[in-house]
């Protein structure tokens, strides 16, 4: 009886572990999503031919990211509604 117990709370404890790893997914992407609005803002706004290099090259980091995330959420099985 005590292991089926002890199995019960690890199940338990990994559906838990799996919520948070989502929610932290959701969350970065979220993050990533705003600094792509924020580096477009940015993009429209400079002058300095060497600061929209530092804008292009930042850019193309967060869009890396930001396909990362959404293949990690893809294979996870992460949805949500648009935000």
């Amino acid at each position: 009886m005590e292991s089926v117990l002890k199995l019960l709370q690890r199940t338990d404890c990994a559906a838990e572990k799996k919520e948070v790893e989502k929610e932290k997914l959701l969350s970065e992407i979220k993050h990533i999503s705003r600094m792509l609005a924020y580096n477009e803002c940015w993009f429209q706004t400079e002058c300095d031919s060497d600061l929209i290099d530092a804008c292009i090259y930042q850019r193309e980091e967060l869009q890396a990211r930001y396909r990362y995330l959404m293949g990690l959420a893809k294979q996870y099985g992460v949805s949500c509604a648009a935000f």
